[in-house]
């Protein structure tokens, strides 16, 4: 049975009336978070850089569960609230450039996390769409939904940053659909596209939640997988080449079929360049080609 008091139904409204307006824009931080927005859509939030927060900032300044955002109801405070605290996070929580422990926000306040700044303010739909679809074109290819050349290179970057922080491995894999050149002059380009939609779900059917993959060039994919050695990183890049030598894609009123082939290096020198890191499993793809295709290779050194 709902619950149809005053505050309860004052709790309702509030909440009705702050979800759809509220919003936190990153206007500073991370290229791979900068101008996301965040719809306030529960009465309390969690921001920080571990994945389960309700807002994931990729800043290593961002303590794991940095702050909270609460809206505290009239009958609590006198009149209605978002009040934001700090989880004792280790760099501090920042509104308007003063350190805070717990304070009221108002509409276009700045919140500083580490390296990253959040705006507060109100967001209609509209606005909303408008940027998430100007965000979807630099960051998502629209042919196969993955993300593009530069979002997954600055991706590469990231992960590198944080791999020398933590002083863990990483590994990358780049994959590339073998022959591919024939599939498109023998069964046309819309054949092609449809291939490729078809091998980016082979190839995300594979990953773990944490991995990430995009495109890099025409029928080339790069696979970042965090905390991975090169042994781990071997097998997932073999499961793959397996899954993909055993598919085939209907289209129309044929069947397509090919295979991949993949360079696979680890990152584990906090010396080394995240640009080393690409050559060397370009050259170990470059190899796997040159092998006879439809194969694996590990990058044979790692660092300079």
């Amino acid at each position: 049975m709902s619950d149809t008091t005053p505050q309860a139904i004052k709790k309702k409204d509030l909440f009705r009336k702050y979800k759809t307006n509220l919003s936190f824009t990153v206007i500073e931080g991370e290229k791979v978070d900068f101008g996301k927005i965040f719809i306030l859509k529960k009465k309390k939030i969690m921001i920080g850089r571990d994945r389960g927060n309700d807002i994931v900032l990729n800043d290593i300044k961002v303590s794991k569960h940095h702050c909270q955002i609460e809206i505290r109801p009239a009958e609590e405070l006198g009149d209605e609230q978002i009040v934001i605290t700090d989880l004792f996070s280790t760099n501090g929580t920042y509104l308007n450039g003063r350190v805070i422990d717990t304070a009221r926000l108002k509409y276009g306040d700045k919140i500083d996390l580490g390296a990253s700044i959040l705006l507060f303010d109100q967001s209609d739909e509209v606005e909303k769409r408008y940027h998430s679809t100007l965000r979807d074109i630099t960051t998502i290819d629209s042919l196969t939904g993955i993300y593009t050349r530069r979002y997954i290179l600055t991706e590469l970057e990231n992960q590198k940053t944080l791999a020398d922080r933590y002083r863990r491995p990483f590994s990358i894999v780049l994959l590339d659909i073998d022959d591919f050149k024939k599939i498109n002059d023998t069964r046309g380009h819309p054949a092609g596209d449809e291939y490729l939609r078809h091998i980016t779900s082979e190839i995300y059917n594979c990953l773990r939640e944490n991995d990430k993959v995009g495109r890099v060039g025409g029928e080339e994919f790069l696979l970042i997988l965090p905390e991975t050695d090169s042994r781990g990183a071997r097998s997932l890049a073999d499961r793959i080449r397996r899954r993909i030598e055993e598919s085939e894609l209907a289209y129309k009123d044929i069947w397509i079929r090919s295979t991949v082939s993949a360079g696979v290096a680890t990152y584990t020198d906090q010396s080394d360049s995240s640009a080393n890191l690409y050559e060397l499993a370009d050259n170990a793809l470059y190899r796997a080609k040159g092998q006879g295709k439809n194969r694996v290779v590990l990058a044979s050194v790692t660092t300079r």
